[in-house]
């Protein structure tokens, strides 16, 4: 398996980005602006996933962003979202507008468009109608007006549609073309949080700036657990800002670069047997190995977490530990999202937004419960893909133990 690129593709790719969005980006605030003052975008996009990790894999294709709004002169409130036997739904929630006397005069534009909506007296923002009838029409409107000059430039760009996301396909002079998914951000203020140095592995802890974001959700389809006047009001608590920080810290630190080689080796294992239909590697996306790189993160190399004196001793041990992880998984047929409901978020983010989000939420439950079923029947072709790249000999079964009984427990 070749999963390797050079370092000048990866620059190339990064050029052809940066350019691209800068041209749109900037295109997108002017309309912006023209349609409502107070709807500020900001240009400076904040590349994630594996645009900024270090996991990317065969070629530098594709890349993610967050591109940050305001609605400026607005009070909101987070309320939490709730189903309709009054269960609180992690990591969701509405945003409640305080000063709604402000909207005719502030965001008339938006406000005829149905960007607000009344539910028993309370002003909530329309995540669907912010979506397809500002953000949808604002980038139709921009990709209209800077298709010549990105065409000058040697870009071709066409618009896909994935909503809430802003999807574009770049041709350029490199020999593939580059899928970039671009989200709207909505910008909910900073949180100051001290890293302890256990976890910096520097003298002292560090303050960090973390930039919260709430992302548009809505619910198109059938569903009886969720009131009908909420499915068009949902926002995501949109985590990325600590996920990069997750692998941020990966970078000067050996053992943490062994899960990332793990991770990167298990995402060309994933796409080499999605070619043999193994139900494995059919369930499993990129964010679900992240989500088990992280795990190992905070169970393998935070001393606080990690039983005493414990050192990983190689990629090869990574490896086998994230097979032994994945397997549990696969088992439980349960795999929680990292940033909610995980008892050990304290160690790494003391006193978070995140560390105190108590209720864990199952990635897999919004995956079709028999494709979930049936992946722990293709763990047997990872683990055959693999013969001598990972081993099982010297793992702390104290670890594993742990992984099983206390995060896989919801």
């Amino acid at each position: 398996m070749d999963y390797e690129f050079s370092a000048d593709l990866w620059k190339q790719a990064c050029a052809v980005v940066d350019e691209v969005l800068d041209i749109i980006l900037s295109e997108l605030k002017t309309q912006a602006q023209k349609m409502s003052e107070n709807l500020e975008i900001d240009v400076r996009f904040i590349r994630q996933a594996s645009a900024r990790q270090g996991l990317k894999i065969v070629a530098p294709d594709e890349f993610d962003a967050i591109v940050p709004f305001k609605l400026k002169g607005l009070d909101l409130q987070e309320v939490r979202l709730k189903d309709t036997d009054g269960t609180v739904l992690p990591g969701q929630m509405r945003l409640r507008v305080l000063n709604q006397s402000v909207l005719t005069e502030r965001f008339s534009r938006l406000h005829t468009l149905g960007v607000f909506q009344m539910d028993q007296g309370t002003c909530l923002i329309n995540t669907k109608m912010l979506q397809e009838k500002v953000f949808k029409s604002l980038m139709d409107k921009t990709l209209s007006i800077t298709e010549d000059s990105l065409k000058r430039k040697g870009y071709n760009v066409t618009r896909g549609s994935k909503p809430p996301t802003m999807n574009i396909k770049i041709s350029s002079n490199l020999p593939f073309p580059i899928d970039v998914d671009f989200v709207p951000g909505l910008y909910l203020g900073d949180e100051a949080v001290l890293i302890p140095d256990s976890v910096t592995t520097h003298p002292g802890s560090i303050r960090m700036n973390f930039p919260r974001f709430g992302l548009m959700k809505w619910i198109s389809k059938e569903n009886p657990r969720m009131r009908e006047q909420d499915k068009d009001v949902i926002w995501r608590n949109c985590s990325s800002s600590y996920e990069r920080y997750m692998f941020d810290m990966c970078l000067n630190n050996r053992e943490r670069l062994y899960i990332v080689t793990a991770c990167r080796i298990m995402k060309a294992v994933v796409k080499t047997l999605r070619k043999r239909q193994n139900h494995a590697a059919n369930l499993l996306t990129s964010y679900h190995l992240k989500t088990i790189a992280m795990y190992c993160i905070e169970f393998l190399t935070v001393p606080t977490v990690a039983p005493p004196d414990f050192h990983l001793g190689g990629v090869r041990e990574a490896l086998g530990y994230f097979l032994k992880f994945l397997k549990l998984v696969f088992d439980k047929e349960t795999l929680p999202e990292f940033f909610l409901g995980n008892e050990y978020l304290g160690k790494i983010f003391p006193d978070s937004y995140f560390a105190n989000a108590h209720k864990k939420y199952n990635l897999f439950a919004k995956e079709n419960p028999r494709q979930v079923e049936a992946a722990k029947y293709g763990f047997g072709g990872m683990e055959a893909i693999l013969e001598g790249c990972y081993t099982y000999a010297s793992l702390n079964e104290s670890v594993i133990r742990c992984f099983e009984n206390r995060v896989l427990r919801m």
